[in-house]
């Protein structure tokens, strides 16, 4: 079992898993034995973060959906910018066409929290690059999910009935794109 410990200058101790290693945010006065002790006395919670991490990691170095080999990060991300824009396109058009709602910019970003954000002042979509790693039905479905926040801010019911008219599955997508 990986530990990476981190001291900040926090009030509480943090404990999550990245990439398979337990990752320890500590307020700089902790010990090491008392932070031996919380992981200790933690390490059901830590297991099911294992989990949630290996069903995150699933389709990491993979292209919409397949596995792919690559050398670097820094190779895996060009890919992932170059293949996602090309697809982007094509499902963007799809869906302009058929909801008759367009952004006024798209643009690939890499984001640790969100598949995409749209803005709809401004009319601006932001997809996160990671989303290369989904298969294609789940990169139709946030494309659908930000373009129809151009109509509908809240994810009310009128906007999961709104996503619902043109992807019937939509749902059943999203809870696939939260594991």
């Amino acid at each position: 079992m990986e530990i990476e410990i981190n001291r900040k200058d926090i009030k509480n101790l943090r404990i999550k898993v990245e990439d398979g290693i337990i990752k320890v945010s500590a307020p700089k006065k902790t010990s090491e034995r008392e932070i031996k002790s919380i992981i200790k006395n933690n390490l059901d919670t830590i297991e099911k973060l294992k989990e949630e991490d290996s069903s995150k990691s699933r389709y990491k170095n993979h292209l919409f959906g397949e596995k792919l080999e690559a050398k670097s990060e820094k190779e895996i991300e060009k890919i992932y910018r170059l293949e996602l824009k090309k697809v982007l396109e094509g499902i963007f058009e799809k869906y302009e066409k058929i909801t008759g709602l367009s952004p006024k910019t798209v643009q690939i970003r890499k984001m640790k929290v969100r598949w995409g954000t749209c803005y709809p002042k401004s009319g601006n979509i932001k997809i996160n690059l990671y989303l290369a790693e989904r298969p294609i039905e789940q990169i139709e479905a946030v494309v659908l999910h930000e373009l129809v926040h151009l109509k509908y801010f809240y994810h009310d019911e009128k906007f999961i009935s709104e996503c619902k008219k043109y992807m019937p599955n939509y749902e059943e997508i999203e809870r696939e794109l939260k594991r």
